[in-house]
Order: C-alpha cells, then structure tokens, then sequence
C-alpha cells in the first residue's frame, strides 16, 4: 500500500527511461522487519553524502540506481516491509503500486513533495522514517490460533498450518524453559549483533552499551524499548528463526523472571486493572481466516504482548495505521485479566519499577487467550472489530489437551519439533522459501551443539550448507560460518581431517569479502587450523 503522493515535477516534459539490468539476487540475511531502498538517478551523485549519513543511522539500507533492479528486489523480499525513498528522475510511481511488500514512498528531492511534506533535509527524512517504521513495528507481531475443535492434535498426525504454527509457539516456549543456559550467552548475542549492525554507528553504541551494563533485573527494560533486542526478537519469533531465538533464551528465561517479580512489587497497582487493550490491522483475509472463524478458539501473540488499560490510546493507533492502510480490518483487542489466574509458567505484570514508568501491562511471551467474542463497531465512518479475550489458566484441561504433544518428552531431542514444521513444511509458501529451511536446520543443529550431539547437529549443519548452496555461489562469504559450525563438530568428534578441511575453507571465503574483513574470526579460525593440525600429528 502506497501512501498518498502529490506529485509536483517541475523537471522538462521529456524524460529518458531508466536503463535496464540484470536481476540482482538477494543474498544477505536480514535480522529486522523493514528495509529502507533509495532508488536514484545513475547520473547524478548528489545525494551520496546523504546516503551515507543515513546508513550509519538505520539498519538495512540499500540502494539502487536502477528502477528495474529495484523492483526484481522488492519482488523478492519476503519477509520484510519495504520503505522506498525516490530521488532524481522518475516518470511514474505506478510500477510500484502493486507492490504488497512497500510499505510507504517517500520523495527526497527539492521539487517533490509528499503528503504536503518537502523532504529537502535529510535530518527530517530520518525523524519521519523512524516515526514510520516505529507504528509498523508495532503493528507487526504476528498472532497464532488454534480452533476450539483441535482437541486430538497429535505429532503421529498431519498437523493443519494453523494448528502447526500454534504448537511452534508453545514448544519454543517449553523448550527455553527448560534449557540451561551459559554465562557466555550474552557474549554470544553480542557478537552476533555486532557483526549484522557493523555498519550502523548508532546501533552499535547501543549494544556496547547493553554488552557494558546489562543485568537480569533490566530484562524488561530492554525487551520493551525500541532498540536492538526488540527489533530482532519481534522479527525472529514471527519468522520462527529458532536459531536466533535460541540466542535470545537467556533474556526470554530472564524476562519471565523479572515478570513474576514485578507482578508482586505491584499488586497493590495491579488489583485495580481488570481489563486491558491492544491495537492491531490485519488482512481481511488473514482476520476471517485466524480470528473471525475461530470464536472460542485459543489465540497467542508470537511475542511479548505490551497492552495499555485506556482503550483510547489502542483506537488512536488503529486510526493511524488505517491513514497508511485503509483497506484493512482494524482490530481492538479487549482483554479479560483474572488476577487469579496468575502463574510463573506465563505472568504478566505492570512495567513499573526503578527503571521503567510506564502505564503498560507486559504478558509473557506466547501467553494463551480463549477468543470470547467478536463484534463489529463503527467509529467515524471506520469498521473496526472489538476481539474480546480472556486470560485462562495454564491448566484450563481443554488447553492441556492440546498442548499436551509439546510437553511429551521427546522435545528434549527435539523430534517434536519436525511433527510441529511438518504442517508448515506442507505448505508451498514455506517449501519455496530455502532461506527458511536453512535458519531451521541451523537452529535445530545449534541445540544439538548446545547438548554434545555432535553427529545430530553436524547432520543439520551440512544440510544448511547443501540448501544454501541452491541460491549462493559456492564462493559466497555468507558460507563461511556454515563452514566453520561443520569444522566445529568434525573436532568435537576428533575428526581433525575434516575439521582442518572446513576450517581452512571458512578462512578462504572470510577473507574474500573485503569490504568487511574480521580479523577476529580469521585469526581465531587460524589458531583452529593450528590446533588440528598438531592433533592430526599427534595421531599419525
């Protein structure tokens, strides 16, 4: 959906086409739900200083110079929202149009306008780009449901893509709550972090500054501000990457913590909330199909819910997302909080302590709603629908009855997360998606790691590798951690042929990158080579 452009082009009537290219294939990963795209004139420079400004400001910019390149980019974004600024010489905005992954245009030239709105100053393209992406972050947690009909759910069984994607939600949560995590995991995160903002100055402060000062009691902190931690783990948890999910146990165990114990500081405060509020728009497709049809049913949000008791605050931000998004369904969730249905397994607590004061409920990740109700309302000429949901208690026996596959022992080897993906694998939006079956097998390996299954987790690693292969050039600098996980487990099994092999391949594709060479990585993986080497020796 394209916001309203008023176009005012006071260039010559005449205009040559902009020039054809080659598709360009997409090849990095990204870790956030937006991308920012600037389409330019290849003629003109004059706009890369501001380029470069913005870069170091926001994560995922790219540009291009050519407007068929850009769109075969935007074709191919999946799960991403695209927020696409123009400069320069352009003809017509109806190529775009059709476009469901754009998000907004924007036009940064001093003879164009936009909503009445000159962005002439590249400082002021940044304050409106970061209000944007702001409310579509909001807007952006995915919901799960489950009918009330699916009481034999069983991993013997087909699972429906409905019935999978409620179970991943749930079982991810179990499996977190029982993993020992270790005192190297924040340093884990924040190594990974850095490396995917590298290029982005103003992030990376952040996470030096969370990598400095972090501590268990600020879980929610973090969690809740408009920051790294929330960017990505909002992503992750709706795109089921549980190999970066995996990285974020450690706060999510956290986080449950500090919930329990903010729930008890502010009983007092809590007893007088009974009911609480949420704003969201959907597709009317993806609203009949999750919610309307499944009155009764039960209903999770992928991520930490944050709810508001003044329902006007849920309304206003609905109003906002329909100015970009009209078409839409608008959505209010009222919420029934029980106070006696608290239990640590999923709290829920007012965000107020010495480090926050916020007039927000926050509920655990994933926590489960029985649907009550669902009502048309009009306000000022918008439909909007009033979804009415009840807190239940972990131990409601409907629930349990169908949770009860996700706590069967088996997921402590993980088999039962194959019968959880097998109603996703059964889809042909995901089975076409490598990328996704590659962030699978990579997650599934890194707990295999995690739990000295050395055999198991060096099966799934090669088999990230060989589905990588199917859309990266065997030379592509993205293979080399893949090459360095498969060094890894060779050694851990005393392999130290195949271990010094990858090693050396993962030093060959590091160093072919160079316009971001880690010298950490690479000496680190030489000081590997080295070490296999004199095993190797050692052994003859």
């Amino acid at each position: 959906m394209i916001s309203n452009v008023l176009i005012r082009h006071s260039s010559a009537d005449h205009e040559e086409p902009l020039s054809m290219t080659a598709t360009i294939p997409r090849t990095t990963r990204f870790i956030e739900n937006y991308l920012i795209i600037w389409l330019y004139d290849e003629t003109l420079n004059k706009f890369e200083n501001e380029i470069q400004y913005l870069r170091k400001l926001i994560y995922g910019l790219k540009t291009f110079n050519n407007i068929d390149a850009c769109i075969t980019f935007i074709n191919n974004v999946q799960d991403e929202k695209v927020f696409l600024i123009i400069s320069g010489r352009y003809r017509t905005f109806e190529c775009f149009h059709h476009l469901p992954q754009l998000e907004k245009l924007y036009i940064f030239d001093s003879f164009q306008e936009l909503n009445d709105t000159k962005h002439q100053n590249i400082n002021n393209l940044y304050k409106q780009l970061q209000e944007d992406i702001q409310l579509c972050e909001m807007d952006f947690m995915s919901i799960a449901v489950v009918s009330p009909l699916s009481q034999d759910i069983s991993f013997s069984s087909k699972l429906t893509k409905q019935q999978s994607s409620f179970l991943f939600e749930q079982m991810i949560k179990e499996i977190i709550s029982r993993l020992k995590f270790e005192s190297s995991s924040k340093d884990v995160l924040v190594d990974f972090c850095r490396m995917h903002y590298m290029n982005n100055d103003e992030q990376l402060h952040v996470i030096d500054e969370f990598a400095k000062n972090y501590r268990p009691n600020k879980v929610l902190w973090w969690l809740t501000n408009r920051c790294f931690i929330s960017k990505i783990l909002n992503r992750v948890q709706r795109t089921r990457e549980i190999d970066i999910i995996y990285k974020f146990g450690f706060l999510i165990k956290q986080a449950n913590i500090q919930l329990s114990r903010l729930y008890e500081e502010n009983t007092s405060l809590m007893k007088t909330i009974s009911v609480v509020y949420r704003g969201k728009t959907m597709s009317y497709t993806e609203f009949n199909t999750t919610i309307k049809n499944n009155c009764g049913g039960f209903l999770s949000f992928t991520d930490f819910l944050i709810t508001t008791n003044n329902k006007k605050v849920a309304i206003d931000f609905v109003d906002r997302r329909f100015a970009m998004h009209p078409d839409m369904a608008g959505i209010i969730f009222e919420i029934d909080i029980d106070q006696t249905l608290f239990n640590e397994k999923n709290p829920f607590a007012l965000l107020k302590d010495v480090d926050m004061n916020k007039d927000e409920i926050c509920f655990y990740m994933s926590t489960v709603f029985r649907i009550e109700s669902i009502e048309q309302t009009t306000n000022d000429v918008m439909v909007k629908w009033l979804v009415k949901l009840k807190l239940i208690n972990d131990n409601d026996q409907q629930l349990l009855h169908i949770l009860a596959p996700t706590r069967n022992p088996d997921i402590h080897n993980n088999q039962g997360f194959f019968w959880v993906l097998f109603g996703l694998l059964e889809d042909p939006n995901f089975r076409s998606q490598p990328r996704r079956l590659v962030r699978l097998h990579n997650g599934l390996a890194d707990i295999y790691t995690c739990k000295n299954e050395y055999i198991k987790a060096l099966d799934h690693y090669q088999q990230a590798l060989q589905m990588s292969l199917t859309y990266l050039p065997s030379d592509h600098s993205d293979l080399a951690p893949k090459y360095k996980a498969i060094g890894d487990n060779y050694l851990n099994q005393k392999d130290y042929i195949h271990a010094l092999e990858n090693y050396e391949k993962a030093i060959e594709l590091f160093k072919k990158d160079t316009s971001q060479v880690n010298f950490e990585i690479i000496n680190d993986l030489q000081t590997r080579v080295h070490k296999a080497k004199q095993l190797i020796k050692t052994n003859e």
